[in-house]
């Protein structure tokens, strides 16, 4: 059975690929055409930094991400409220 290590390099390699797909350079001048081979062998050179984040972090990171897109949201529909015209521009009585 592959161990947890062998799982996280084909994860890593599989999202490199995905980059590589959308237009990512390859960090490897090598003679290769396929996305797999190119993103496999740059995860065996450690050219792709890469991280084990804990559940909790990752949580707290969607957390704070999820918060900064709220107040963005308010901050913009406050500013439209302060325009001119409302944020419909149909005056300031909104008719």
């Amino acid at each position: 059975m592959p161990s947890e290590g062998h799982y996280l390099f084909v994860e890593i390699a599989a999202q490199r690929c995905s980059q590589l797909m959308h237009g990512a350079k390859p960090k490897l001048d090598i003679r290769a055409h396929k996305y797999t081979t190119v993103a496999t062998r740059e995860v065996a050179e450690n050219l792709i930094p890469w991280e084990v984040r804990s559940e909790e972090e990752i949580a707290a990171e969607e957390a704070a991400t999820r918060a900064a897109q709220a107040e963005e949201h308010a901050a913009a529909v406050r500013a439209a409220e302060a325009s001119p015209g409302g944020p419909m521009g149909r005056g300031p009585k909104g008719r």
